[in-house]
């Protein structure tokens, strides 16, 4: 019984399951587009810069698998890794997603520069971009070749509105690509 264990640890501690942060166990999030997707983690497609650019943007569907149970909240966090101040955190906005506790998710397409947001969805942080217009999601706009990033945290948020407390359980990213 010993060796099996011993066999199996490594096998346990590479396959992602689990990893740490800030001294956390969390779980590696799967994160993958849905197909049929003009995002290919290469580059950000055209018609989806900001009105500026002539596009639309809103954020790609995603599949999100490996979550935790007690996971009551999706957190995804739209940065710009190429601009300091908006490369962490959700510099170019952060929205939340309800969650039903399943092991897996589809989080559907959130449009950019509005405040309006499907109801299955919430705003969690604002944009960093321009302080003028704090939209939930701020789409790539003017700036060229720079590289974007989601990172998807699962949490289990607690208490009451002016109360609540928020156990981070996983994380996962996926990479955009460039503008």
């Amino acid at each position: 019984m010993k060796k099996l264990f011993l066999f199996l640890l490594p096998l346990f501690l590479l396959s992602g399951c689990a990893y740490y942060k800030n001294g956390q166990p969390l779980t590696l999030l799967s994160v993958k587009f849905m197909h049929p997707s003009d995002w290919n983690g290469k580059a950000v497609p055209a018609n989806q810069g900001c009105r500026a650019q002539g596009g639309q943007g809103s954020t790609p569907p995603l599949y999100i698998s490996r979550i935790p149970p007690q996971t009551n909240l999706l957190i995804m966090e739209i940065n710009n890794l190429d601009v300091p101040s908006l490369a962490t955190g959700g510099g170019q906005g952060s929205v939340g997603f309800y969650h039903n506790g399943e092991s897996t998710a589809v989080l559907l397409p959130i449009p950019g520069e509005t405040y309006i947001l499907p109801t299955f969805a919430f705003e969690e942080k604002a944009s960093r971009v321009n302080p003028s217009k704090p939209y939930p999601y701020m789409p790539p706009c003017i700036e060229k070749k720079q590289r974007y990033s989601i990172t998807i945290k699962a949490v289990r948020r607690t208490g009451s509105f002016d109360k609540q407390e928020t156990l981070l359980l996983g994380e996962g990213e996926i990479y955009l690509g460039k503008y």
